[in-house]
């Protein structure tokens, strides 16, 4: 009833309209580019030749900023089939490793104007054969993604070609002749396996396609397919015997592709193939032969693989998040499910990747299509990132309604709610299925925290049209226990919560979204919005002697109920002691009230307004400021009890570590002397203050108070109103300021 009747008083005043909250303004935050990360950049990067083992090639990059920018920072890496003979001039050189591969890492930062051109130049030498990735990278001193320029070649002893080799997969296979007798009696097992790029750990490849052959001099034979495990793990079983009587001559091909996504290259849109070295005369009626597969260091199978095994982790998590357990499908109760093709290529630049929800002139030929960049096998958020909106289009059917501003997005930056809802969708996606709080992308690139930003975080615009805000949001909808932030990170929904809502109906943005969910956990979603700047306004109830804690200048009220004939005090202190000097501001929702506010000056010294008895029962807003943003304040109401304080009858009142502010009443004649004593029962130190009743106003500050002077840590402190001016009910208020215990109140 009590919080009802105070939203009802809320909404009749109008207050959120009315902007009486009383804290300092503030504006959007600085944007010093107009550009967003990965689009600040123009990179070329070329070879004047593809050597050949021993021969060398001129290496130019060319870095042009569309704006000036006072950090910007080339990286270029350099992989282990090719030496620097003669460096460019001006950049830092450092040894590092992606995965398991080494790499020579030159960088340098420095002022980019708008258009110029920065030219670096160099000559390298191919040391070995295989693949060679020239990776260059620019960007400016924000965290998220670079912009990128790739130069790849394919090294051989001889000669070389820019680009990947030729597809040379050899004769397709024939089915093997088959006899009513023949029996799968002999088995080969084994891992396809991938080096990791975050950490060069070696692991399995879940999920893939893997065909066993048999060599045959006349065309290899087919003789059975299966995926891997979650592992990477698989085993083929086929009839033991050749045709000649011997075992089966076995080799097994590894190709990315399954029932749910594929990886493949672009033009042709084969998916890529890879042959294991072929295991002779394979023992009839063994399951022991193993053929294990493990991609090449800088491969395209590695590459391939690596993207592989992102998709696939994503498709287990979201696929366990939608609690159906059998189901295997991105969308549950398909008689077909749809699949997802992925085109990337080693030496494809993409300028960032993207998904395609329908045809689109020559970026996109078909829905359900995502297209990457080369780095992207350094990247298993985008891969996530980017079957975050095939799950979108494929659970609504379409996609939120394009505006051109999304064409360009930033994690931390306005766009429209459309957009920031299929965003921030997308990197929560990404973010929640590796159980992480960051955004990352490459190996060099800053990742942007999602978890933490709140209100006045550096760089962040608030809203429902910043994508990092709704990821933010769908986190703290779904985390719960260690990751739970102060005050109103209280969603605990888990990712499967989330899912549930997001699938109950088609959102164009999050504030659709939210129908989705059940009528309590709108109460938690509402919080979890406010937490992450979303929502701009919210009400928090005050509780008679139960302390609350909240951070300053955030447009929060917190509001409490005054009753009738009935002092009331609202005291405000920064919590700790020693943080920042908080204000405190107080206004009856009446407008037609003047807002009162309380200001000592000094952090450790709580401010307080008391609310002086009424006729009716009302409500009021109190809110504390600083000039700290989010320093930390205690925010206590206490109503006057019934009864007044006597002369010769003291009082006992309990203080715990729990409580700021303490009121008593006592009746005072004009002319007739009061005294008025405090007394610390277990050492903690008091304040006392007494406030006269002023008909003219509806409330008082601690600036209008008789106080104590004198006492500290277990001493009594005294007020004495000697000459009293007005006959009336005044205000007696304790203010603990340390120390928890008894305190004997005292009237004589």
């Amino acid at each position: 009833m009590l919080r009802r009747l105070m939203a009802a008083a809320l909404a009749a005043t109008g207050l959120a309209a009315a902007g009486l909250v009383a804290a300092p303004a503030h504006a959007a935050p600085a944007k010093p580019p107009s550009c967003d990360p990965g689009y600040c950049f123009t990179v070329d990067v070329k070879l004047d030749r593809a050597p050949a083992v021993g021969q060398t090639a001129t290496l130019t990059v060319g870095v042009t900023a569309k704006e000036d920018l006072p950090n910007a920072t080339t990286i270029i890496e350099l992989p282990e089939t090719l030496r620097w003979v003669r460096p460019p001039a001006g950049l830092a050189h450092a040894p590092a490793t992606i995965g398991r591969s080494p790499v020579d890492r030159a960088s340098r930062t420095e002022r980019a104007r708008r258009g110029t051109p920065v030219r670096y130049e160099g000559i390298v030498t191919a040391v070995a054969p295989g693949p060679a990735s020239i990776r260059v990278q620019a960007r400016d001193g924000r965290p998220g993604p670079s912009s990128e320029g790739l130069a790849y070649l394919t090294i051989g002893e001889k000669s070389s070609i820019f680009g990947m080799p030729p597809d040379d997969r050899g004769p397709r296979a024939q089915a093997p002749a088959t006899s009513g007798t023949w029996e799968d009696d002999t088995c080969v097992q084994g891992r396809v396996k991938h080096i990791r790029a975050e950490d060069g750990a070696v692991r399995g490849v879940p999920g893939i396609r893997v065909t066993a052959f048999d060599a045959d001099g006349d065309g290899p034979d087919r003789l059975g397919a299966t995926f891997t495990d979650d592992a990477g793990d698989y085993q083929v079983c086929f009839p033991g015997a050749d045709e000649d009587g011997t075992g089966q001559d076995v080799y097994i091909e590894v190709s990315s592709a399954n029932d749910y996504w594929e990886i493949v290259k672009p033009g042709d849109g084969t998916d890529y193939a890879v042959r294991s070295d072929v295991r002779q005369d394979v023992p009839r009626g063994s399951a022991l032969s193993v053929i294990d597969y493990e991609a090449a260091p800088g491969s395209p199978a590695e590459g391939a693989f690596r993207i592989f095994t992102a998709a696939h982790e994503t498709w287990k998590a979201y696929t366990g998040w939608l609690n159906q357990p059998g189901n295997e499908c991105w969308k549950p109760g398909e008689a077909s499910c749809r699949k997802v093709t992925v085109i990337w290529a080693p030496d494809r630049v993409v300028p960032l990747s993207y998904y395609c929800p329908g045809a689109y002139g020559t970026d996109c030929s078909k829905r359900f299509e995502i297209h990457l960049d080369a780095s992207v096998a350094l990247s298993k958020m985008t891969v996530a990132h980017e079957l975050g909106h095939f799950i979108m289009d494929y659970t609504y059917d379409g996609m939120p309604p394009y505006d051109a501003s999304c064409d360009e997005h930033y994690v931390k930056d306005e766009t429209t709610p459309a957009c920031a809802w299929s965003e921030g969708w997308a990197d929560w996606v990404a973010v929640q299925t590796y159980d992480d709080t960051h955004l990352r992308w490459g190996p060099t690139d800053p990742a942007i925290d999602i978890e933490s930003p709140t209100w006045f975080s550096a760089g962040w615009f608030d809203g429902t049209d910043v994508e990092g805000r709704v990821a933010g949001a769908l986190l703290d909808l779904a985390d719960s226990g260690p990751r739970d932030e102060k005050y109103w990170d209280v969603g605990g929904l888990g990712p499967a919560g989330v899912v549930a809502a997001f699938r109950k109906a088609p959102a164009d943005d999050i504030d659709q979204f939210l129908g989705g969910l059940s009528a309590q956990d709108k109460v938690l979603a509402e919080q979890v919005l406010f937490q992450n700047a979303i929502r701009n306004t919210r009400y928090e109830d005050l509780f008679d002697r139960k302390i609350a804690h909240w951070p300053s200048n955030e447009h929060l009220l917190p509001v409490f109920p005054t009753t009738a004939g009935k002092w009331s005090v609202v005291a405000t202190v920064a919590s700790p002691p020693n943080g920042a000097n908080v204000d405190l501001y107080a206004y009856p929702v009446d407008h037609a009230k003047v807002p009162l506010s309380s200001s000592d000056g000094t952090a450790s010294n709580a401010d307080f307004i008391a609310v002086q008895p009424a006729s009716d029962d009302d409500v009021h807003v109190a809110t504390a400021v600083s000039d700290v943003d989010y320093q930390e304040y205690a925010l206590e109401v206490a109503e006057a009890p019934d009864g007044d304080l006597q002369k010769g009858t003291p009082q006992e009142i309990t203080m715990g570590a729990d409580r700021l502010v303490e009121i008593r009443t006592a009746r005072i004649e004009q002319g007739e002397p009061a005294t008025f004593i405090a007394t610390p029962r277990d050492g903690q130190d008091v304040d006392l203050f007494v406030m006269t009743p002023n008909p003219s106003v509806w409330g008082l500050s601690r600036a209008k108070a008789s106080r104590s002077t004198g006492g500290g840590p277990g001493k009594a402190e005294r007020v004495s109103i000697s000459d009293p001016k007005v006959s009336g009910v005044y205000a007696v208020i304790v203010i603990r300021k340390s120390g928890a215990g008894n305190l004997l109140l005292t009237r004589t």
